[in-house]
């Protein structure tokens, strides 16, 4: 009966010892992986929230002023040409089709008949 409860608790402890010591060696497996599978694409919330990090380092003294204000600029350039693309995918996008033409003439119709009356 002794060596039951020896041979459980055995096991009990060696899955222990596999519980808290994987997470050290998947998470050195995981980094390469993510480093890999960088996506191409930044968003502008991430570039905010990179400016927001950044204005924090600076607050706590972390981050000298010469470097900060060179990494805001750079952000900041680097969101106001994301949303330069991003109007110029919109406007692609949203291009005048003849409907659009015919209900301005419309309101223009509209608007002269009002001032008409009035």
């Amino acid at each position: 009966m002794i060596y039951i409860f020896l041979i459980i608790s055995s096991f009990i402890i060696l899955a222990c010892i596999y519980f808290i010591l994987s997470p050290f060696f998947l998470t050195k497996k995981n980094d390469g992986e993510k480093v890999d599978g960088i996506e191409d694409e930044v968003t502008l919330e991430a570039i905010y929230r990179a400016v927001n990090e950044l204005e924090m380092d600076y607050l706590m003294k972390k981050v000298n002023e010469e470097h900060y204000l060179q990494l805001k600029e750079e952000y900041q350039l680097l969101a106001a040409n994301m949303m330069k693309q991003m109007g110029v995918k919109k406007k692609k996008r949203s291009q005048p089709k003849h409907t659009d033409h015919l209900e301005l003439e419309l309101l223009a119709e509209l608007h002269k008949l009002r001032k008409q009356e009035g």
